[in-house]
């Protein structure tokens, strides 16, 4: 199966069971406010994004073996996680954007102002927008444990995600600090990497996958480890190089927020004075402007930064890959897929 086909049709499955689920949620509920809570939850989950994630842990279950389509429906839990983490995301970076709409902080802000509630706007929408956060983490966990799996396999996945939500949350707060800290290291930003992105956007649903097929993941940690990496090094570029449409928030989104991405860290390494000012003007500017982001762009691209990460992702991804060879995978169409969203994680242009 080729890669496109095969993430078309079950992102496509995918949704449909959020769908589902929500549908259920929505009949549950009969008071209006929660039933509005409800509905946007589910259209800021509904509202795009690749859906790589859940995809991986259907990888992981079907290349072990596991049949059946009980797990679209597991795999739809971790589209719940990730609203919830990015509802809080938002909160914490004050964003306006997420996927080209406005983020459920400044959708309940809106609302405020709309119906002239009294209080301070800002401060209703980001308590209403935590709460439903909050929800679509509860969410998850329901879906979860709705499933038709072994009872030993669940008990095990669960505590599976409560670890890789332990270490996203550690990842987290380094991510907070490091806006703040005058030294930031090439091997702290990997660390973040580590615990933020690679336990849960790659090893997490390929391990999820594994132990519902009745597997140990550990092995898969040799693969998954530098390939997570090299997706949030991805992402890092897209975020200051990307297409503002294609990546559904505003270019200099990462500066404003001060992020210290490897791009960031190389530049200030090998930069001079005049353009270390320009960069420190910029980083965590909430009013940089495209001129500044520009002088950025040609900062990184002028003092290797961009390469080093470019080159950096690709050797991390081709390190995952020769783990993947020696891997016991009894599913040779499932082993060439993952090989293939390997080589997509460093080419998605979104």
């Amino acid at each position: 199966m080729e890669l496109e086909s095969f993430m078309a049709e079950y992102k496509e499955k995918v949704e449909e069971e959020l769908r589902k689920f929500f549908t259920s949620k929505k009949n549950e509920i009969k008071h209006e406010l929660l039933r509005r809570a409800v509905e946007t939850i589910e259209e800021y989950t509904l509202r795009g994004g690749k859906r790589i994630r859940a995809l991986l842990m259907i990888i992981g279950y079907r290349m072990y073996g596991g049949e059946g389509d009980e797990i679209i429906k597991a795999a739809a839990s971790l589209e719940l996680v990730q609203s919830y983490f990015l509802i809080h995301d938002d909160i914490m970076d004050e964003s306006e954007l997420r996927r080209g709409k406005k983020t459920v902080h400044k959708i309940y802000e809106e609302e405020h102002l709309h119906n002239g509630y009294p209080g301070n706007p800002q401060r209703f929408g980001e308590n209403v927008a935590i709460i439903a956060g909050d929800l679509a983490n509860v969410y998850a966990f329901e879906i979860l444990s709705d499933t038709n799996f072994p009872h030993d396999r669940k008990d095990r996945v669960m505590k599976e995600l409560e670890r890789i939500m332990k270490y996203t949350g550690y990842g987290q707060l380094i991510d907070v600090y490091s806006s703040m800290l005058s030294h930031f290291s090439e091997e702290d930003l990997l660390l973040l990497h580590e615990y933020k992105t690679a336990n849960y956007t790659i090893y997490g649903p390929l391990a999820l996958g594994a132990i519902l097929a009745g597997r140990n993941p550990e092995e898969l940690k040799d693969f998954a480890i530098p390939i997570g990496i090299a997706f949030q090094l991805q992402d890092d570029i897209l975020g200051l190089f990307g297409d503002e449409k294609k990546i559904g928030k505003p270019v200099t989104s990462d500066l404003a927020e001060g992020k210290k991405t490897l791009l960031i860290i190389k530049a200030l390494e090998n930069c001079n004075d005049a353009e270390r000012e320009k960069i420190m003007n910029a980083l965590g500017n909430p009013a940089v402007t495209i001129e500044q982001l520009n002088d950025v762009r040609d900062i990184v691209e002028k003092t290797g930064s961009l390469d080093y990460s470019r080159n950096l992702a690709a050797k991390l991804v081709e390190e995952g890959k020769r783990a993947l060879a020696n891997l016991d995978i009894p599913s040779k169409e499932y082993r060439e897929i993952l090989e293939k969203m390997a080589d997509y994680i460093i080419k998605r242009t979104m």
